[in-house]
């Protein structure tokens, strides 16, 4: 089964995003990181169970406390058109409830939430 995320489409446009702290996912200075959305309590995203991290290339990128970042997932609209799912924020060291699940480093997502990249798209 795959999970599909159709919840609440509150989106922000790119200014938002920056006075957030957080650049948006095209930006080259935030690595656009691949995360299993199955890993998704609340606002925490579990990104990985390891140092390392594989971005949309498939490069390792080592992971660490404060980075901004834009998790992504593999996703499909209503017509079977990929549709990433997406979620920008900051990196953390997992809590210890989701350390013992293997759980290295999470990422603790900002006020946008998790959303799919055609909303990006709809908010300019």
């Amino acid at each position: 089964m795959q999970f599909r995320y159709r919840g609440s489409r509150r989106g922000c446009g790119v200014a938002q995003l920056f006075s957030l702290g957080v650049m948006p996912h095209a930006s080259t200075n935030v690595p656009k990181l691949y995360a299993d959305f199955n890993g998704l309590f609340g606002e925490l995203l579990c990104l990985s169970h390891s140092e390392t991290c594989k971005d949309e290339t498939g490069a390792e990128v080592r992971l660490q406390s404060g980075m901004a970042v834009t998790a992504f997932d593999h996703d499909e609209d209503e017509h079977g058109v990929r549709d990433n799912l997406i979620a920008s924020g900051i990196v953390e060291p997992s809590p210890d409830w989701l350390q013992c699940r293997g759980s290295k480093w999470a990422l603790k997502i900002d006020k946008n939430g998790v959303r799919h990249e055609s909303d990006l798209r709809n908010d300019t």
